[in-house]
């Protein structure tokens, strides 16, 4: 029977063999290294299967002869940062919309209040529909339908990095475009998703 190694230099991107054949050695492991990170058993499970998809689909990456749970190591350990870039971004906009539903509690809006509020839903929509397809698509997937990374990229037939080049590239125009309708000073537009 063909090592592992030996295995991998031979497979294809994607290969299920050697997708189910990194599980079966090193799952334990890799998620007691995304839990360690993340300490949220539901995204350190998210993270570990992120992390064995993105060995396979990048099997080119790994250099015969070195130790593969490093490799796996490192994808696992990048898969984190992202994952908790994106959990802070999202517990940001969480807080921000809590204090905002508070102080809609705490006293109704003045019709100029409402207006001011309608004008900048509208610039914001008009922004991301004035984006090319290609960028408005991931946009709309993530922050309107609420999808995952891996979920465009299933649903728009690309890779996890295009995904994200896409909507990096997208919140640089946004932010671009509304500094410069809004007059705000860079950086109070922030980035993340």
């Amino acid at each position: 029977m063909p090592s592992l190694d030996e295995t991998i230099r031979k497979s294809s991107p994607g290969d299920p063999l050697v997708y189910e054949a990194l599980m079966v050695e090193y799952f334990n492991f890799i998620l007691r290294l995304t839990n360690s990170i993340l300490l949220e058993p539901c995204e350190a499970d998210d993270a570990t299967q992120e992390t064995f998809i993105q060995a396979t689909t990048h099997l080119a990456d790994y250099q015969t002869g070195t130790n593969i749970k490093n490799w796996l190591a490192k994808i696992a350990i990048n898969t984190c940062r992202d994952k908790l870039r994106r959990m802070k971004t999202r517990n940001r906009l969480l807080d921000i919309l809590k204090i905002m539903s508070w102080q809609n509690m705490q006293a109704s809006p003045t019709p100029e209040e409402t207006v001011i509020r309608n004008e900048r839903l509208r610039t914001v929509q008009e922004v991301v529909e004035a984006l090319d397809e290609k960028h408005r698509l991931p946009v709309l997937l993530r922050y309107v339908q609420g999808m995952s990374v891996s979920e465009i990229a299933e649903v728009l037939e690309v890779n996890e990095g295009t995904v994200h080049s896409r909507l990096h590239y997208a919140h640089l125009k946004l932010r671009e475009r509304l500094q410069k309708l809004t007059g705000e000073q860079p950086g109070l537009i922030k980035e993340g998703y």
